[in-house]
C-alpha cells in the first residue's frame, strides 16, 4: 500500500514537471517576452569640485554598450582590438552580468581601495605600459596589476605570492627573478613586470587566447589544461566563460575588464577627481658592497628611510653579502649628487662588508640581537642533512641552529622537518655596531703531530682532555679516522693583553695578538695604528716591534688645528630638537637610547642634575637624532 502511494507521487510530480518546462520553452519562443528589468542601482557618482553625490540610476534604461571587434595583425599578440563605449581596448572587454556586478562593487564597495589604486598607477603605468608595447602586447594587459596588487610593491598573498604581478617564488626564479636571503626582485618594478611580459607570451603561446592566458596566469596552466580538456570530452565549448575553473578564477578576468573600464572611463564612475602620482623617475646605479646603504644616502643627500621605500628588493636594508655589487634605485637629482661625491672620494668612508664576520660575532648578546632584530627564514630537512652541514650552508653556527629549533646532541633531524634561523637585518648591524663590547682576550689552538701507533684514548689522557671534544675540535667523524703525523688540536689556551700597560703612549708587541685588540685595548681604531705606525697592512704586524698607541706629536698638532677649524664651523649652526614628556617609567638612560644620544647631553640642554629623579609628565628637551654631533660640541664633550 505504501509503495502504491509512493508510485503515484512520483508519477504526479514528474507530470508537473514536465508541464512546467513546456510553458517556458513557450515563453522563450513568444517574440513579446522581455526579462524583468533589474532593480535601481547607484551604478554612477557626480562630481563637482570635492563634493560627491551619488545618483540613482535605472539600470534597464541604459542602453547596452556597444562592442565591436575590429582586426588589426601587425603583432602577433595584438591582432584584435574591442571598441565599448567609445573607447578602444586590446583585450577582450565582455560588459556581461558578472562585469556589471563587479564594476558596482568597485565603484561602492571597494572605493577607497580604488582611490589608492589609481593615485598609485601614475607612478607605474607609464613604465608597464611603455614595456608591453616594446614587446608587441595590448597595453591593457597593464589592467591586471591592480586586480593583482592594487600597485603596491609590498603586497603579499596568502600564497605567498609578492610584487606588482603577484609571483610565488618558484615562478619567479623560473623566470629569472633572484630571490634569496638578500634580495627579492619580484618587488623590482621593472624586473618583474619584465618577468610577467615573458610568463604572459609563454600562456598566450599555448592557448592562443588573452582571456585563457589570464585566466592561467591566476590559476596555473595546467588547471586551465584540464579544464579545456573535460569540456572537449563532454563536447562543451571550451572558451573561458564555459570552462569549470576555481571561483577565484571566475572572478579574475571580469575584475580585469572592469578595472579596465573604470580606468579609462573614471569620470562616469565618480573617481574623475583622482589625481595620480608622478611618474617614476628613478635611475639605477651600481656599486660595491662596501658600500653601506646608508652611506649610499648620505652621499645622495637623501633619508635613509627615502632610500629604503625605493628599494623594496634589497628588504633586508643591507647589501647582498653573496654578491660583489649590487643596483639600487635613486631619483635622478639624487644620483648626480652621488655621482659628484665618488668623484671626488671613491672609497667608502667604512668597509663594513670586510668586517661582517667580525661585527656578527658568536656571543650571546649578538644572538639575542639577531632574535629581536632579525628576520626569521624557514626551510626543510632533506634526506642525508646535518646540523653542521646546514649550519655551514646557512652562515650560522650549530649552537645557534640548535637553539632556535630546541635541538641538542641527540636529536634526530626528521626528513621534512622545518627548521628556522634568523637573517641579519640593517637593525641587527646598527645594534651590533653600536654597543659593541668585544673581549680582549682570544683563544689559541695548541697542536700536536700525532705520534706513530698513536690513539685518541692516550692523547686525551696525556692533554688531560676528553675523546668527545679531541672529535669535536678536530671535526672528527670517528675515533679511529686519525693518522701518524696529523696535526691534531689538543686543547686551546688564552692570550690575553691584559698585561700591558694601559697609559703607555709606545709599547712592544706582545706575542699572540692582532691589531684589533691593541686596538680595544687603547680605545682606538687599526686603521689609526697602522697610520701612527707607517702600516700598510695589518700583517706587518711583528712581536716585539715598537708601536705608537697614541698619536705622535706631530699628528697631534695636525688633529688639534682640524678640531679647532671643526667647534668653530660647528657653533655657528643651529641644534634642532623638540620637546616631549616624562611617561610613567622613563629614565634619562632610556630617553637618551630611544634619540640616539646621551645622559650628559640630556643633562645640559635641561639644566638637570645627573643623579636627580624624573617626574611624570616633565617636560623634557631632546635633540633630533641628525643634530647629535652638533649637540656634543654644544656641550662640549665630544672628543675627536
Amino acid at each position: 500500500m505504501k509503495f502504491k502511494i509512493l508510485q503515484n507521487n512520483i508519477s504526479y510530480f514528474l507530470v508537473i514537471l514536465l508541464i512546467f518546462t513546456f510553458v517556458k520553452q513557450l515563453e522563450a519562443a513568444s517574440p513579446s517576452y522581455q526579462p524583468a528589468p533589474l532593480r535601481n542601482q547607484s551604478l554612477l557618482f557626480e562630481t563637482s569640485g570635492k563634493a560627491i553625490r551619488k545618483i540613482k540610476l535605472d539600470v534597464s534604461s541604459i542602453k547596452k554598450p556597444v562592442v565591436k571587434k575590429i582586426t588589426n595583425s601587425k603583432t602577433p599578440y595584438r591582432n584584435k582590438f574591442w571598441k565599448v563605449e567609445g573607447k578602444r581596448y586590446d583585450i577582450p572587454i565582455r560588459v556581461n552580468s558578472k562585469v556589471k556586478s563587479i564594476l558596482r562593487k568597485f565603484a561602492s564597495k571597494h572605493r577607497k581601495q580604488l582611490i589608492v589604486g589609481i593615485q598609485r598607477s601614475g607612478k607605474f603605468m607609464p613604465m608597464i605600459t611603455r614595456m608591453l608595447q616594446k614587446e608587441g602586447l595590448p597595453l591593457d594587459l597593464a589592467y591586471m596589476v591592480p586586480v593583482e596588487s592594487n600597485f603596491n610593491l609590498r603586497a603579499r598573498s596568502k600564497k605567498s605570492a609578492v610584487g606588482l604581478w603577484q609571483f610565488i617564488a618558484s615562478t619567479g626564479r623560473i623566470y629569472g627573478l633572484k630571490i634569496n636571503r638578500w634580495i627579492d626582485e619580484r618587488r623590482d618594478p621593472v624586473l618583474a613586470t619584465k618577468a610577467a611580459i615573458t610568463y604572459l607570451k609563454h600562456l598566450y603561446g599555448i592557448f592562443g587566447d588573452w582571456e585563457l592566458a589570464m585566466a592561467a596566469y591566476n590559476s596555473g596552466e595546467g588547471r586551465v589544461k584540464r579544464a579545456i580538456n573535460r569540456a572537449k570530452k563532454k563536447g562543451r565549448k571550451h572558451n573561458f566563460w564555459s570552462l569549470r575553473l576555481p571561483r577565484e578564477t571566475r572572478g579574475y578576468v571580469p575584475s580585469i575588464m572592469a578595472m579596465a573600464v573604470i580606468y579609462k572611463n573614471p569620470k562616469r564612475y565618480g573617481f574623475g577627481h583622482v589625481r595620480p602620482l608622478s611618474p617614476m623617475d628613478e635611475t639605477k646605479a651600481s656599486l660595491t658592497v662596501a658600500f653601506s646603504l646608508e652611506e649610499v644616502a648620505k652621499r645622495s643627500k637623501m633619508s635613509f628611510s627615502a632610500l629604503r621605500d625605493k628599494n623594496p628588493a634589497l628588504f633586508l636594508g643591507v647589501p647582498p653579502m653573496t654578491q660583489t655589487s649590487y643596483s639600487f634605485y635613486v631619483p635622478q637629482n639624487n644620483r648626480q649628487e652621488l655621482m659628484a661625491s665618488l668623484k671626488q672620494n671613491p672609497n667608502p668612508s667604512k668597509k663594513w662588508g670586510h668586517s661582517y664576520n667580525a661585527l656578527l660575532g658568536s656571543s650571546n648578546r649578538v644572538t639575542r640581537v639577531l632574535e629581536k632584530f632579525g628576520a626569521p627564514i624557514y626551510f626543510r630537512v632533506k634526506t642525508g642533512d646535518n646540523l653542521w652541514d646546514l649550519a655551514r650552508k646557512h652562515k650560522t653556527s650549530i649552537r645557534r641552529l640548535a637553539r632556535w629549533n630546541r635541538l641538542n646532541s641527540k636529536s634526530v633531524l626528521r626528513v621534512n622537518r622545518r627548521l628556522k634561523i634568523y637573517v641579519p637585518t640593517w637593525r641587527v648591524f646598527r645594534e651590533v655596531a653600536r654597543n659593541s663590547s668585544y673581549s680582549s682576550t682570544r683563544l689559541i689552538a695548541l697542536r700536536i703531530r700525532v705520534p706513530k701507533g698513536g690513539a685518541l684514548s692516550v692523547i686525551a689522557e696525556k692533554y688531560r682532555t676528553s675523546v668527545r671534544k679531541l672529535m669535536r675540535w678536530n671535526k672528527l667523524s670517528s675515533p679511529h679516522a686519525i693518522r701518524a703525523g696529523q696535526r691534531l688540536v689538543v686543547g686551546y689556551r688564552k692570550a690575553s693583553n691584559s698585561n700591558l700597560p694601559r697609559e703607555a703612549s709606545v709599547i712592544r708587541v706582545p706575542r699572540n695578538t692582532t691589531l684589533s685588540h691593541l686596538a680595544i685595548r687603547y680605545k682606538t681604531s687599526a686603521r689609526k695604528l697602522m697610520t701612527w705606525n707607517g702600516l700598510t697592512n695589518s700583517r706587518q704586524l711583528r712581536t716585539g716591534m715598537r708601536l705608537y698607541v697614541k698619536a705622535p706629536e706631530k699628528i697631534k698638532r695636525k688633529q688639534q688645528k682640524r678640531i679647532v677649524a671643526k667647534k668653530n664651523s660647528r657653533r655657528l649652526i643651529k641644534v634642532r630638537h623638540k620637546i616631549i614628556r616624562v611617561r610613567n617609567g622613563d629614565t634619562l638612560w632610556g630617553i637618551a637610547r630611544i634619540y640616539r644620544t646621551t645622559v650628559k647631553a640630556l643633562v645640559a640642554l635641561n639644566e638637570l642634575k645627573s643623579e636627580s629623579h624624573l617626574r611624570l609628565n616633565q617636560k623634557l628637551i631632546v635633540p633630533y637624532p641628525s643634530s647629535i654631533i652638533r649637540l656634543l660640541v654644544f656641550a662640549d664633550i665630544f672628543a675627536f
